[in-house]
């Protein structure tokens, strides 16, 4: 329990350290650079669409505005989309308190109980979203999964990753307390 503990307070100081030293040296862009996301330059919207859940409710994007989005492409058939689930459940955990929502879109072609067992065998916990026609993938121009989109809070994208990602990393925590206390 003590180590535990230890852990948890030396996980902590290492996050501090690391946002002290992002913040004094230029914030968001040097986290981008660090975390491997290109910036979306300009005044982009994110397209607004309407998707139904593992439970069969319908989410709209628009719903979330104030909020801070990590939104992402995957599919269970993808080796890297299923690299990245594991962290993307802790990011998940540790900032769903806060202005954040991680919402995922699985472009699964197939049934969707595959994607029901895939999530229930691993446990996630954070939003899916079903895209089994690929209509999200065409309006955001996704070229490829995994791929992820950072919304700010107005429902400006900020951000893409192409690729998987470590999203449990310091950086990007750093990154997610940056953007949500703005």
């Amino acid at each position: 329990m003590e180590g535990n503990v230890f852990s948890r307070c030396l996980s902590l100081i290492l996050i501090l350290l690391v946002a002290l030293v992002f913040t004094a040296e230029g914030g968001e862009g040097d986290l981008f650079s660090k975390i491997r996301i290109d910036p979306i330059k300009g005044d982009k919207k994110a397209p607004d669409f309407s998707l139904r859940d593992l439970n069969g409710n319908k989410v709209e994007i628009k719903q979330l505005k104030g909020k801070i989005i990590l939104l992402n492409f995957w599919a269970t058939w993808c080796g890297p989309c299923k690299e990245e689930m594991p962290s993307l459940e802790v990011l998940h955990q540790r900032f769903k308190e806060r202005d954040f929502v991680l919402l995922s879109i699985s472009v699964d072609y197939e049934r969707l109980e595959r994607v029901q067992e895939f999530i229930k065998k691993h446990h996630y916990a954070f939003p899916v979203l079903l895209d089994p026609q690929g209509e999200t993938l065409d309006l955001f121009e996704v070229k490829g999964v995994p791929t992820t989109f950072l919304i700010d809070k107005t429902g400006r994208m900020i951000g893409k990753a192409t690729g998987p990602r470590d999203w449990k990393s310091p950086e990007v925590f750093c990154l997610i307390n940056l953007l949500t206390e703005k």
